[in-house]
């Protein structure tokens, strides 16, 4: 049974997406795999934006260990699209984020994806604890 659609205000942190003509299969929808790409590129956006993502530094960073995501109502080319994150869970090492994929201004979301996220040391990629300042800045995208 799926979950109702949520509404923007679930959601913390916003990115501004486009669909491009080829994210269309010959049915005129999106492809499936594109609505995963563009969760992924909204939630890598958001983590850039705290300082995440930097290879170079030698800091922990996070893998993907799970993702999914559900169809609520169609979307495609050329429609603008918003993604609404937040973080549902800090653990020791892992993070859950979920996102709301919004066409337009729409208030009520289209598509809903979760990724789950485990912090791993950069040169042996086994699990460590989620530093303090990356789990500070994880906390600026918790919602309610």
């Amino acid at each position: 049974m799926q979950d109702p659609a949520r509404h923007r205000d679930a959601y913390a942190v916003f990115q501004p997406m486009q669909t491009r003509w080829r994210d269309n299969d010959q049915f005129g929808h999106m492809y499936n795999a594109t609505y995963l790409e563009l969760f992924d590129e909204a939630m890598n956006m958001s983590l850039i934006d705290r300082g995440f993502l930097d290879r170079a530094s030698g800091a922990p960073i996070m893998v993907v260990v799970e993702n999914g995501c559900q169809f609520l109502r169609e979307v495609a080319y050329p429609d603008r699209l918003t993604i609404g994150l937040r973080v549902a869970h800090i653990g020791r090492s892992s993070t859950r984020f979920e996102m709301g994929m919004f066409r337009a201004d729409d208030d009520v979301e289209s598509a809903r994806s979760h990724f789950v996220m485990v912090t791993v040391d950069s040169a042996t990629r086994r699990p460590v604890a989620i530093p303090d300042d990356q789990r500070a800045a994880l906390e600026t995208m918790r919602k309610p």
